[in-house]
């Protein structure tokens, strides 16, 4: 009879460890679904977008800067702009930069559970400043005024550009990752 209870002991024991471990894998699992649905999600809402618009900005940019607009040194130093190399700037901000800007800034405020980090990194936080200081500067814009200050506050350049390409690398890394460790093993 002991022989009895003892294999039942360790039937039962044996079922509770099986139960435990299973447990624990379904946690496991659970948890990196979990991960992968919030990566997808930032990739799919906030950062995917925003590095395809990034990208076409930098490269109208870069064209642009090559092909239209005065070298560096001539528009920092403050010379103003002639009338047609003014007009030429303002459609190019007013139909390809600022939309994108504009839906880059809304991105990110409609998005913002989904950024990286416990807060705003300093590269959007000054990107979505700049729109916004840029559209309060456009909208005083009267058909015969040019405008010979920038924005309030300047756009942040390279930093918003290597932040949001280098998130978008990141997250698809760690996309990549879990969906390793998630596909069934043969």
């Amino acid at each position: 009879m002991t022989v009895a209870i003892s294999a039942a002991c360790v039937s039962i024991i044996g079922g509770i460890i099986i139960f435990l471990l299973n447990q624990r894998s379904q946690i496991t699992l659970e948890r990196r679904q979990a991960q992968i649905n919030r990566i997808g999600n930032q990739l799919r809402l906030l950062y995917g977008p925003l590095c395809v618009l990034v990208d076409v900005n930098e490269a109208i940019w870069e064209k642009l800067r090559e092909s239209q607009l005065p070298d560096q040194a001539t528009r920092r130093s403050g010379t103003p702009l002639t009338q047609e190399e003014h007009e030429r700037w303002k459609s190019w901000r007013d139909i390809a930069f600022m939309p994108a800007n504009m839906r880059m800034r809304d991105l990110i405020i409609e998005h913002a559970d989904l950024i990286i980090g416990p807060s705003l990194p300093s590269p959007l936080r000054i990107f979505c400043a700049h729109v916004t200081a840029s559209e309060v500067l456009i909208s005083g814009e009267s058909d015969a005024s040019r405008v010979a200050q920038g924005a309030l506050i300047g756009h942040p350049g390279k930093s918003y550009v290597e932040y949001v390409r280098q998130s978008f690398a990141d997250l698809k890394a760690e996309q990549a990752r879990l969906l390793r460790l998630s596909a069934p093993r043969h």
